[in-house]
């Protein structure tokens, strides 16, 4: 297996929409925003939510326990800090000449999916833990970003593949680059000393047996990045629900359960107002 630390290295920073801060900015500047509602704008972003709680868990910001939730990390750093990070972040991605790849859109509209059904799977069974699943549900395929940036064309070339073919995208990456995005994301989070429930929901994601402390979270977001992964990759074709029975178990679920929670939860979704808002953030 290939170091997955040589392929962390090329992810020097997220895909940013600039619509977002453009956003954030006219809140701040016209003094219309409490921490609640730039927290609906900014949670849209995997890249700037990652940046802010990144910032607020560093070593400036030492506490004893670290910050899980966007709203904490914001109150946290103070308007003028996340000011700053939105001018930075998107700055820098200004600079992304990748942004319009197919790669880009699908990895948005995956991200953003499985984060809203994690959030609302949470919620449903009782979990305790829909925010922490929110941000699980955008970060968890952030290693497929550092690969992409590693060769654009190539991974561009193995996504298609695996949404062709119907395949597992980790399993492409092992025989074509010796390591997968599972254990690229866990590296980055790791370095950038996110809590663990987030590293270790970007290492064990889709894992029947898994080891963390925090595994009801990681499958939950396993339950809803399988949803999402057949609602924007596997369209045409979708994988059979039974597929998840291994990871339904221990959640006391079962195939019909979700077959009929994704349909339903698809209808809410497409008629939830921040969740169109976050999809046009996204595509213009």
């Amino acid at each position: 297996m290939s170091d997955p630390s040589q392929y962390a290295s090329y992810l020097k920073s997220l895909p940013v929409n600039p619509s977002i801060a453009a956003k954030v900015l006219e809140m701040v500047e016209k003094q219309e925003y409490s921490f609640k509602n730039l927290e609906d704008i900014i949670s849209a972003d995997p890249g700037l939510t990652a940046k802010i709680l990144k910032i607020a868990n560093s070593a400036m910001y030492a506490r004893q326990n670290r910050v899980t939730k966007l709203q904490g990390a914001m109150t946290l750093l103070g308007i003028n800090t996340i000011k700053n990070v939105v001018i930075l972040v998107t700055g820098s991605s200004l600079f992304n000449q990748n942004t319009g790849s197919r790669f880009y859109a699908s990895f948005w509209r995956h991200s953003l999916g499985t984060a809203f059904i994690a959030r609302d799977l949470s919620v449903k069974l009782g979990a305790g833990f829909p925010e922490e699943a929110f941000i699980a549900g955008l970060l968890h395929n952030i290693g497929q970003v550092a690969l992409f940036l590693h060769g654009p064309a190539r991974y561009e070339a193995l996504a298609d593949e695996a949404t062709r073919n119907g395949l597992r995208f980790s399993e492409l990456e092992a025989a074509a680059y010796g390591t997968t995005h599972r254990d690229i994301g866990s590296e980055i989070l790791t370095k950038w000393h996110f809590p663990e429930v987030y590293s270790d929901c970007a290492k064990e994601h889709g894992n029947a047996n898994i080891t963390s402390s925090w595994k009801k979270v990681i499958l939950v977001v396993s339950v809803s990045a399988f949803i999402a992964g057949n609602w924007f990759y596997f369209a045409d074709d979708p994988k059979d629900w039974s597929l998840l029975d291994p990871l339904l178990i221990y959640l006391g679920l079962d195939a019909p359960w979700v077959e009929a929670y994704q349909a339903e939860y698809l209808e809410r979704l497409q008629a939830d107002k921040f969740y169109q808002e976050c999809q046009n953030l996204i595509t213009g």
